[in-house]
């Protein structure tokens, strides 16, 4: 009896698909392989453990052999601003001119006129953008947390529930994730357990844990902060 049986042999067409998905696989790989963007907005009386703890989170984080992210600030101009302390920085960017971020980040600060708009821009285009302490009050202001749950410092608890009623106020975590995008952390040093929460969603929890021994800091882990309450 003959057995019929298919030709081992790869056809043109299997061959081309083959190298079509191995350019697609080394791509993606590629692709991959770049540092998210994280955007740190700065302007008049920004808060420095605000920015700095993230900042020092981010910048810290490896992946493999190579940075996990690439860190840029963004204000309302190029002229120098005071931080918290009298620190003096020079955004690198402003608002009308910074690159696309992966990532925003914006602590405590005075703000500027173009910041509500260039917020709600990039809840559209960014994966995360996350406040820390009164950094709320600005996702608010530019109408972003309307109906979901946010953090802020805890002495601005009150101020904040008046201010915007709509809004469910978490009085007790260390940070809550509002919706997709939106991420918003308590006062001050919950900013670093939002930055290492952020690492572990994109990066897992190891790179996270590594990044906090690195810090030599005692992560709370991934629990959207409900495990670490204020007293």
């Amino acid at each position: 009896m003959n057995v019929s049986r298919s030709n081992p042999i790869p056809t043109a067409r299997s061959r081309l698909l083959l190298l079509l998905l191995s350019c697609a696989f080394s791509f993606a790989l590629s692709a991959c392989a770049q540092p998210m963007k994280v955007a740190f907005v700065l302007t008049e009386g920004a808060n420095v453990i605000d920015m700095a703890g993230p900042w020092e989170v981010f910048q810290d984080t490896m992946v493999g052999d190579r940075m996990g992210f690439e860190l840029f600030t963004v204000g309302e101009s190029n002229k120098p601003v005071t931080m918290t302390g009298g620190l003096r920085a020079v955004p690198q960017y402003t608002f009308a001119n910074a690159p696309h971020a992966h990532i925003v980040v914006i602590g405590a600060q005075r703000g500027a006129s173009a910041l509500p708009e260039w917020l709600r821009a990039r809840a559209k285009d960014s994966r995360v953008v996350m406040s820390v302490c009164t950094g709320a009050f600005k996702l608010a202001d530019a109408g972003l947390l309307e109906g979901k749950k946010a953090r802020t410092h805890h002495e601005f608890w009150d101020a904040f529930a008046k201010k915007f009623p709509n809004i469910q106020l978490e009085r007790g975590s260390r940070f809550v994730q509002s919706d997709d995008v939106l991420f918003t952390a308590g006062g001050l040093t919950s900013g670093i357990d939002l930055a290492l929460h952020i690492v572990e969603k994109f990066y897992g929890r190891e790179a996270a844990d590594r990044t906090a021994a690195y810090m030599e800091y005692r992560h709370r882990g991934s629990d959207n902060g409900d495990t670490t309450k204020l007293r």
